[in-house]
């Protein structure tokens, strides 16, 4: 005869072995724990040190005259004399006019090309530009020109041309200079329009090259307003056409 002996631990209610695989799966598909990174090994970002061991930052790249340029160009000297003409600036602001006044004579004084050399740099452009037209004149009456011809016909007006570019330049800042610029750029673009409609001929069309190459420099010196009332006189002249022939 078999004894069958029941277990107690055995009778487990229904509802618990549920509820323990559920928690037993629920451990199993959770994910690991988040590792936190050592702080201790966390390197606070820095400037860099330069050669002698000092701390070397972005600005220090830039170079003293063009840190002086920025600074003139963003309009905070003047706004700060236009605050001290209207008592507006600070007891202890002397010592920082007078600051900011060097500042802008030495931006004054320094200067990366010399005014000679600048004056040169335009010169050869210009040389450049007559010569160009000049060969195009030639080309346009079918008469042949050598190199050699328009290097000399170019070195020929190369002083007059170094003249005109070194005054304008050394006195582009003063009114007179500037209407007088104006007043040329006006004349020989006016000109020139009248040699294109009413005197075609190779002779006088060899005026062309020089009345093109200084209404160009003119007009790329001058600032936007003159040019602009330069533009709007010449194509007034090429439209009216005051000197045409009725017929």
């Amino acid at each position: 005869m078999v004894t069958i002996i029941e277990d107690e631990s055995d009778n487990v209610p229904l509802a618990h072995s549920l509820q323990e695989l559920t928690t037993e799966s629920t451990r199993a598909e959770a994910a690991p724990p988040l590792e936190y990174p050592n702080v201790s090994r966390i390197v606070r970002a820095g400037p860099k040190l330069g050669a002698d061991g000092k701390p070397h930052y972005l600005i220090d790249d830039i170079p003293d005259n063009e840190k002086q340029r920025l600074i003139r160009e963003s309009g905070l000297l003047k706004k700060y004399a236009k605050d001290k003409s209207h008592g507006t600036g600070s007891d202890h602001g002397s010592d920082e006019e007078d600051e900011l006044q060097e500042l802008q004579e030495e931006y004054d004084r320094a200067s990366d090309i010399p005014l000679w050399m600048d004056a040169i740099i335009y010169t050869v452009g210009l040389a450049a530009v007559y010569g160009l037209f000049e060969a195009l004149v030639n080309q346009q009456y079918s008469v042949e020109v050598t190199v050699m011809e328009v290097i000399q016909r170019m070195a020929k007006v190369a002083p007059a041309l170094y003249a005109i570019v070194y005054g304008t330049l050394r006195f582009r800042k003063t009114r007179v200079v500037n209407l007088v610029m104006l007043v040329a750029a006006c004349v020989s673009g006016c000109y020139f329009v009248h040699l294109n409609l009413h005197s075609p001929r190779l002779g006088i069309m060899r005026r062309a090259p020089g009345l093109v190459t200084m209404w160009i420099y003119f007009t790329f010196l001058m600032d936007v307003r003159p040019a602009v009332i330069n533009a709007v006189v010449v194509a007034l002249f090429w439209l009216i056409d005051p000197f045409k022939q009725v017929i």
